[in-house]
């Protein structure tokens, strides 16, 4: 079975409005974090992962993602990373 990939655009709005890859989905980097966004688990949530009932999350049915923002000098899609992966998001995917 293929797994789901998802081609995710990190940057704020204004620079994805501007263009962006075709099918790209955005969401900034803001976002992932958890001490910013009181919806990151919905995010979480729509990304594959599935709350358990004590609280931690299940990320074994994730989506395989390819996060991008403005290139190698701008932070928004490694912090987006780093917050996905300190929420317990597997870095293989």
């Amino acid at each position: 079975m293929a797994r789901k990939k998802e081609v995710i655009d990190a940057r704020i709005a204004k620079f994805y409005e501007k263009g962006t890859i075709p099918g790209a989905v955005n969401i900034p980097f803001s976002l992932f974090s958890p001490k910013e966004n009181p919806f990151i688990d919905k995010i979480r949530a729509v990304l594959g992962g599935l709350k358990k009932e004590n609280g931690t999350w299940d990320f074994s049915n994730a989506l395989e993602l390819m996060l991008f923002c403005n290139g190698p000098w701008c932070d928004q899609s490694p912090r987006a990373i780093r917050n996905l992966i300190a929420a317990g998001y597997p870095p293989e995917k």
